[in-house]
């Protein structure tokens, strides 16, 4: 199969940053062990990877460059693969990842990271606005517990599946790694 043509795994913010970014529970504690088995097979492929990286401006963040900026060790890209960096929530905005699909002829995202809620949430909008067929992985993305402004505790597990619920469907595909590798 030409590569060009391939699906593009696309995996958003999964930097040693994410282990630090919330003190409240997050869910599927396995997701970075699912995007691995996908990174294996897209590289066994030779099918087209980008890996996404946040860079936050506000230096207390640890998504700052001066903090745990780096890819967790069993995502690290090799040579070849593109390496995108964001500064916003969408790895669309202010960087060069739509032009780089285009120029390669991909018209297929398989996109999975952190968080469910944030940029896997916006990146997943705005690859459907612009015409790309999206699926997202749910067992290769993840959420952690948010405090709302009611004073209600919504837990990991649920901020994760209202997040993919309201996808599905109208933006994306949702389906488990074992479902995407079967189908790729």
């Amino acid at each position: 199969m030409n590569a060009k043509l391939s699906p593009a795994l696309v995996i958003v913010d999964l930097q040693k940053a994410i282990d630090s970014f919330s003190e409240n529970e997050r869910n599927n504690l396995d997701a970075e062990l699912n995007i691995s088995k996908l990174l294996h097979v897209w590289r066994d492929r030779g099918f087209p990877v980008y890996h996404i990286r946040h860079s936050s401006k506000s230096e207390k963040s640890p998504y700052h460059e001066s903090n745990l900026f780096e890819f967790k060790d069993m995502v690290t890209p090799v040579d070849g693969e593109a390496v995108i960096t964001k500064s916003e929530n969408c790895a669309f905005a202010g960087t060069n990842l739509e032009c780089d699909l285009r120029s390669e002829n991909i018209k297929e995202l398989v996109i999975c990271g952190v968080l469910t809620n944030n940029s896997i949430d916006a990146t997943v909008r705005v690859a459907s606005t612009l015409g790309f067929s999206v699926k997202v992985v749910s067992d290769a993305t993840a959420s952690f517990g948010i405090n709302g402004l009611n004073n209600k505790y919504y837990p990991a597990e649920d901020v994760h599946w209202l997040f993919l619920s309201n996808l599905d469907g109208e933006y994306c595909s949702v389906a488990s790694t074992m479902e995407i590798i079967k189908k790729t």
